[in-house]
């Protein structure tokens, strides 16, 4: 299973705001995305046809989770199964089960690019302090 978490300690942040812009993130690389709130955590799913869909297969997609609160979360990045439904039983399924849920993907210079401008994007707006 591949997949990367960052704890983030002190830093005043709404895990919420935090969801959101990893959801703008998506959007604006031409991913189809899906969000969903569980208890304590959000889900964020995103999908990008061509290559991408050829390469993980249709049921894969780039996911992140956030967990905590303001002052305490961590957020996972990895690929995992698209979720049919995102309802509140499939969103809590996968946040009991983080290791059955991730994936194993291919090595491709892409997938790491993409998770790195990711990281890069979540770390500069965490520095400019969204509240």
């Amino acid at each position: 299973m591949r997949y990367t978490i960052r704890e983030y300690n002190g830093k005043n942040v709404d895990p919420q705001k935090v969801a959101d812009l990893v959801e703008q993130f998506f959007r604006e690389e031409g991913f189809k995305v899906q969000a969903g709130k569980g208890s304590n955590a959000y889900i964020v799913q995103a999908q990008k046809g061509g290559f991408f869909r050829t390469l993980l297969a249709m049921s894969r997609a780039f996911t992140a989770i956030i967990k905590g609160d303001k002052d305490d979360f961590t957020v996972k990045l990895g690929v995992a199964e698209w979720l049919a439904d995102l309802g509140m039983a499939a969103i809590e399924s996968l946040f009991l089960s983080p290791a059955i849920a991730f994936v194993e993907v291919p090595e491709a210079m892409w997938t790491f690019e993409i998770e790195h401008q990711l990281w890069h994007f979540i770390e500069n707006q965490i520095q400019m302090g969204i509240q």
